[in-house]
C-alpha cells in the first residue's frame, strides 16, 4: 500500500543519514505531550515520526558518579545530528508536497519538570520502538537506554506502530547505581525534582553550563546491542 511504501522509504532514507531507530506514532496519542507549541501548527498533521541515534557504548563506560566532558560533548552532538536528520527529513517530506515539522532533539523548555515541546520518549513509546524504564528514559531492546530521540509530525501517509507490552522486567541495574536514589521500583514513582537537583549541582561541579545530564543510569541501561 502507499502508506508501507513511504514507510519504508522513509526509514530508508533516515537510516542513510545514521538513524538506529525508525517508527511512526499516532499524532493524537501524544496530543498532552506537547509543551509550548501552538497547536494551530500541528492539529491537521496526524502522525509523528520517531527517530533514535544511539550513544557510544565506551564513551559511557568512562562515566563513574558524574558526566564526563567527552560524555558531555558527544551528548550535544548527537542532539545537532538528530536535529539535522529531522531537518533533512522534513525537507524530504515537504518535497513530496506534504508538511512536515522538525521538533528539537533537547530543546527544554521546563527544566525543573524535564519537559521539552514533545516527550520524545512517549512518541517513540506510542510508535512501539520501546518502553520508559525505571529509570525514567526510553528504553529499547537493542539499545537500552543508551539511544537519544527527534521527532517530526507530519501528514505524509503512514502506517503507524503499536506499543509493545514489554517492560524492564526483572532488570534493576539503574536502581543501585543512581548517585540521588531518584529510581525506584515503579516507574511512577521516578523523583524528578530528586533527579534534576543534583544533576543541577553534579554540572555546576563539573562547569558544564546549563546542559544537565548525568548518564550514570544510561551506562548501565545496555540493551542486547550496545556490546557489540
Amino acid at each position: 500500500s502507499k502508506e508501507l511504501m513511504f514507510n519504508k522509504e522513509l526509514e530508508e532514507f533516515s537510516r542513510s543519514l545514521g538513524a538506529n531507530l525508525f517508527g511512526v506514532c499516532l499524532r493524537e496519542r501524544v496530543d498532552d505531550k506537547f509543551f509550548g507549541i501552538s497547536e494551530e501548527i500541528y492539529k491537521d498533521l496526524p502522525f509523528v515520526i520517531s527517530i533514535g541515534v544511539r550513544l557510544s557504548s565506551r564513551i559511557l563506560e568512562e562515566i563513574v558518579d558524574r558526566p564526563t566532558r567527552l560524555y558531555f560533548f558527544h551528548y550535544q552532538r548527537t542532539n545537532i545530528l538528530l536535529d539535522t536528520l529531522a531537518i533533512r527529513l522534513a525537507n524530504y517530506i515537504q518535497e513530496k508536497g506534504y508538511n512536515a515539522i522538525p521538533i528539537p532533539a533537547s530543546q527544554i523548555v521546563d527544566w525543573e519538570n524535564q519537559r521539552a515541546h514533545l516527550s520524545h520518549k512517549h512518541v517513540a513509546v506510542c510508535a512501539g520502538l520501546g518502553w520508559i524504564g525505571r529509570n525514567n528514559l526510553f528504553v529499547c531492546e537493542e539499545y537500552g537506554a543508551q539511544v537519544r530521540l527527534v521527532s517530526v509530525i507530519t501528514d505524509i501517509p503512514l502506517d503507524p506502530g503499536r506499543p509493545v507490552e514489554k517492560d524492564c522486567g526483572s532488570c534493576r541495574a539503574c536502581i543501585s547505581v543512581c548517585p540521588c536514589g531518584a529510581i525506584k521500583e515503579d516507574p511512577k514513582e521516578f523523583d524528578h525534582l530528586g533527579c534534576f537537583h543534583y544533576i543541577r549541582e553534579i554540572c555546576k561541579k563539573v562547569n558544564l553550563g546549563r546542559q544537565y545530564i548525568c548518564g550514570v543510569c544510561v551506562k548501565v541501561c545496555k540493551g542486547k546491542r550496545s556490546l557489540t
